[in-house]
């Protein structure tokens, strides 16, 4: 039985007399062809008026022929000259090919006109300029003069080469040239200065043709399918993998292909497998694919999450917070435990923090504790079954979700998990890589010759591959062997007839062969569109702006032609541009998909950018009326931010992708903050250094400094402090020096630091900035602390405090949040310092009113941090005391959710046990067990070390050297990844006392040496370590 066709799909564009209508402007790659007679005035000098017009109409029918015979559209008559277009209105996959046949056809016909015609003077001859690129296509003209024409520097080339031509020659460009040196020979010109345009352009001159030219899905409905082809090594891989990881031996599998090569296809094939197998019908599947607009910070794993508890995208965050519960409880998450991980999956699912839970906690902490829930409920769901994780389209997910991901692989290697991940070729996608996981990528090279026969053998049968001849070759070799170029090829072959289904036979229609087989997928596509009649297309484009997955409540708000969007979208479904996503709703509510990425990508540029312009406006609009006056959800403010910063409103765009990068930053998303920064940077464009463009640039600096990216950063701050200093802000201007003294601090420049913390503090003189003078008076007292100048870093403390006392009625309602945060960082510092210093009893009154001052104005993290200093001044003092102040710390700390406090107000606590009381196995033992656990879990590789420190150094006072050493020799592997002197000395330390217990004197005096090298190098009393070894 033969396919039914939609007759509109197939409209007949050119009319009888060979014009196309006038259609909606857009941009697209032409082939643009000028034709000029030689010596024109010469011959109308010579011939009769009414012989002259007689030749010229016979001249421009012939040549009008030429062109519509090799699928071109005659664009206009420009008194002796021709302008011809290949590619507009209706795109072909080898246009510059056609341009080229027709522009040797039309010298031929024009020497023959010659011949026949009789008059005086040289034969009758043309001189021909072909170029290809970019143009805009649309009508031209006012009235019922208006007609289809291009413009764009293309055709001023063009034109330019034409009258470079000589009598009988045909010059080209050097793109039309690259895309047609295949078929055709050239004698290459070299760089060429042409008229009235700036630079030189390549120049070929064309031969002729070739005598032997060399080689330059998904179809269902038609009633074709096939299985998969020539990917059976690859699946069998993958099914090995499942098998390992079943096993108890986690994998990790790469598929790297290019777009259209058959990844998607392969998974699909993979999990119906999987689905099959006896031995695998316990595997718990769950999958996810990226977002070519930009995935939100856990935009990927939210993916997953959603998929393991059964949400739909247009769930609310009610239903959204309930199935997440249900999910736990599948899991056997309830009580506490459930109540613990809901508000940090919130943030995965990008929901924010809506009921405040975790409003304490640092962005860091938090960062590591969404890392950990994520671990928790995989972990659930492998004591359950074996997990198959797949994302598709890697190459767009967000790095806080590559980041998660690595993070569950590196710890669940003896699991039951398999993830599997799709990406295109890229050289640094390398953010899944790990040295413990087991790792197989598999690259999908395209079909050899002999599968691309069997794939076109199990579309259309044995006999037809047998009969094709020509036609299966030019599939093949136009494919490449990319399976979705080879479906594509045909979908296009059987739309135009060359293809036809006669019972349960296909045959080819004899002497169409070569009849719109396109050389790239670009071409192909876009022939594809223009087949569609004008609203239709109009749709898509407007569909296309919204993105790859769209809402048909959103797309009928946009549409300039609301009335028509149900007909529209079910035309368009027919055509296998778009498909309907089960499940997704009523028809109202109904969400369509591009068929193919890559279809939505060639009809979004295809428009013209202005009208893409306003699409993406009206888009931002519509998301503005549907999340409310002030979205908070990260995917709602990134959406927006995407569709402002294309339109013409692109100072709202950057806003709302500025509130991305901040509450990105609020869960320590870093990279994810800085992709969103710098889209909004993007969108300010040159607008000049406005105080949101300031503000951005500040933030990328920020941010970029503490990853490595020092010269970015150090370019952004200076750049915002000229801005700054232009303006005469000083106070502004300070903040920013501030900020490069840290940085440059870092990186070993201590004496360029100082200058420009000098140079800030001649600033603020004078100055009605009490707040920054403080904040950078603590920030000199924090280095002189890391320095080991523990007096001047009293002495900058002070003088931070002095400025917070300085402040005004009117400043602390203006400031006051900071005020107080800056005094109890102040009061720690010089707390710590005092206690270096011996001044012990000083220094826990300073941490205490620390304390104080952080928990009367709900600074609830600063308060942490008091305590766990503040436990470990009391541990030599009163180590009775010290217990009652790490329990209070702990109180608050599980208060905010804090895990990162708790486990260093536990190994406080576990110090404070064992000295001086009989609490140890009972109590101290455990804490600083737990706080290794917690540590281990949240990758707290900063703190690690003193658990584990304070654990051996428990064991070796019990005489139990042997666990001991283990304990120190860990300890010591985690302090070398920082560096940190109190971290390393007591490592040191307790390795060389050890090993002088144990009689090993060489390697105790070799521990005791460095101990000693350390403290020598750093300025620091080893007495004031070994009494006071973990300050904060």
């Amino acid at each position: 039985m033969q396919p039914s066709r939609t007759p509109s799909l197939l409209p007949n564009i050119e009319s009888e007399d060979g014009q196309y209508p006038v259609s909606d402007a857009d941009r697209r790659t032409v082939t643009v062809l000028f034709a000029d007679l030689c010596g024109f005035t010469t011959l109308s000098e010579q011939l009769d008026p009414e012989v002259m017009q007689a030749l010229q109409n016979k001249l421009f029918k012939e040549l009008t022929a030429a062109v519509r015979n090799f699928g071109g559209f005659v664009d206009k008559f420009i008194g002796d000259a021709l302008l011809a277009l290949f590619g507009a209105p209706v795109a072909h996959e080898d246009d510059p090919e056609r341009a080229l046949r027709a522009a040797l056809d039309m010298i031929a016909r024009t020497a023959r006109l010659g011949e026949s015609t009789p008059h005086s003077g040289s034969p009758l001859s043309l001189h021909i300029g072909i170029n290809t690129g970019p143009v805009v296509t649309g009508g031209l003209g006012v009235g019922t003069a208006k007609s289809y024409s291009v413009t764009g520097d293309t055709v001023n080339t063009a034109q330019r080469l034409q009258s470079l031509a000589a009598p009988g020659e045909v010059l080209v460009g050097e793109l039309t040239h690259r895309l047609t040196r295949h078929a055709f020979s050239y004698e290459s010109l070299g760089d060429v200065v042409l008229r009235g345009k700036a630079g030189s352009v390549l120049v070929h001159r064309l031969d002729a043709p070739l005598a032997a030219p060399r080689a330059a899905r998904g179809l269902e409905a038609l009633g074709l399918s096939a299985p998969i082809i020539g990917r059976g090594a690859e699946l069998n891989r993958m099914l090995a993998s499942l098998d390992q990881a079943c096993g108890g031996s986690a994998q990790l599998v790469r598929l790297v292909g290019e777009a259209g090569i058959g990844k998607s296809r392969l998974v699909n094939e993979f999990v119906a497998r999987v689905g099959d197998e006896d031995r695998f019908r316990n595997v718990a599947v769950r999958q996810a694919t990226c977002s070519p607009l930009g995935e939100q910070s856990f935009g990927a794993l939210g993916a997953v999450v959603r998929s393991a508890a059964g949400m739909m995208k247009n769930d609310n965050g009610d239903e959204m917070r309930g199935k997440l519960a249900g999910l736990l409880a599948d899991l056997g998450l309830q009580g506490e435990e459930a109540k613990r991980l809901m508000p940090l999956l919130y943030h995965v699912l990008g929901l924010g923090d809506p009921d405040a839970t975790l409003q304490h906690v640092e962005p860091e902490q938090l960062r590591r504790q969404i890392l950990y829930a994520v671990r928790t409920i995989i972990e659930r769901r492998l004591a359950l079954s074996p997990l198959l994780i797949v994302v598709e389209d890697l190459h767009w997910a967000d790095a806080v979700s590559l980041e998660a991901l690595r993070f569950v692989m590196d710890r669940l290697v003896r699991t039951r998990l398999m993830v599997l991940v799709t990406h295109r070729p890229a050289p640094d996608n390398d953010q899944l890589d790990s040295s413990r996981v087991s790792h197989t990528a598999l690259r999908l090279s395209p079909l050899n010759s002999d599968d691309g026969r069997g794939l076109l053998a199990a579309l259309f049968g044995e006999s037809w591959v047998n009969s094709a001849g020509g036609l299966l070759d030019q599939i093949l070799e136009r494919a490449g062997g990319n399976p979705f170029f080879v479906e594509e090829i045909i979908r296009g072959l059987i739309d135009r007839g060359v293809l036809m289904r006669e019972g349960q036979r296909w045959r080819t229609v004899a002497g169409e062969v070569a009849t719109g087989i396109p050389a790239t997928i670009q071409a192909m596509l876009l022939a594809r569109v223009d087949r569609l009649p004008q609203e239709a297309r109009r749709l898509a484009q407007e569909a296309a702006v919204i993105g790859p997955r769209f809402n048909a409540t959103l797309l009928k708000t946009v549409t300039a032609d609301p009335g028509r969007l149900e007909a529209g979208c079910e035309l368009l479904c027919d055509a296998e541009i778009i498909e309907e996503v089960a499940g997704s709703g009523s028809v109202s509510s109904q969400s369509y998909r591009f068929t193919q990425t890559l279809l939505q990508d060639v009809i979004y540029q295809n428009l013209l950018l202005q009208r893409r312009t306003d699409i993406h406006g009206r888009v931002g609009a519509a998301l503005e009326q549907l999340c409310g006056d002030k979205p908070e959800r990260l995917e709602d403010l990134t959406v927006l931010g995407y569709h402002f910063a294309q339109s013409a409103e692109r100072e709202k765009g950057a806003h709302y992708l500025q509130a991305a990068g901040d509450r990105a930053r609020m869960i320590y998303a870093n990279d994810d903050a800085l992709r969103f920064y710098d889209r909004a940077l993007t969108a300010l464009g040159a607008i000049g250094q406005t105080p949101l463009k300031l503000a951005i640039a500040e933030r990328i600096a920020d941010l970029s400094g503490p990853v490595g990216r020092r010269e970015i950063a150090h370019h952004h701050y200076e750049t915002v402090l000229q801005a700054y200093r232009e303006s005469a802000n000083r106070v502004a201007s300070a903040r920013v020096l501030r900020k490069i003294g840290r940085l440059l601090w870092d990186v070993g420049k201590r004496d360029n630091a100082e200058s420009r913390y000098a140079e800030a503090a001649a600033l603020l003189d004078g100055a009605d900035a009490p707040i920054e003078q403080a904040q950078l008076w603590q920030e000199r007292g924090r280095q002189a602390f890391r320095s080991g100048d523990h007096a001047l870093a009293v002495k900058w403390a002070d003088a931070a405090l002095d400025c917070v006392r300085t402040l005004t009625t009117e400043h602390v309602s203006e400031v006051g949040c900071d005020a107080t945060l800056v005094t109890a960082e102040a009061l720690n510092t010089k707390a710590v310092a005092l206690a270096r210093l011996g001044r012990s009893r000083e220094a826990v009154r300073q941490v205490e009113r620390s304390i104080e001052l952080a928990e009367a104005a709900g600074l609830l993290g600063a308060a942490c941090r008091g305590y766990t200093n503040l436990g470990v001044l009391y541990t030599t003092i009163d180590p009775a005391q010290a217990m009652e102040v790490c329990r209070r710390g702990l109180e608050v700390a599980r208060h905010i959710g804090d895990l990162g406090f708790q486990a260093r107000l536990l190994a406080n606590l576990a110090v404070a046990c064992c000295t001086f009381t009989d609490r140890c196995p009972t109590e101290g033992v455990p804490a600083a067990e737990k706080a290794i656990e917690i540590d281990r879990a949240l990758d707290q590789r900063e703190h690690l070390a003193v658990p584990l420190i304070v654990l051996g150094q428990i064991h070796q006072c019990h005489g139990r050297p042997e666990l001991a050493v283990g304990l120190f020799h860990e300890a010591l592997d985690v302090a070398r990844e920082t560096g940190e002197p109190q971290l390393l000395f007591p490592c040191y330390d307790g390795l060389a006392t050890l090993n002088l217990d144990l009689d090993n004197l060489a390697e105790a005096e070799r521990y005791f040496s460095l101990a000693q090298g350390i403290c020598a190098q750093h300025g620091l009393d080893p007495e004031a370590l070994v009494v006071l070894p973990f300050l904060d």
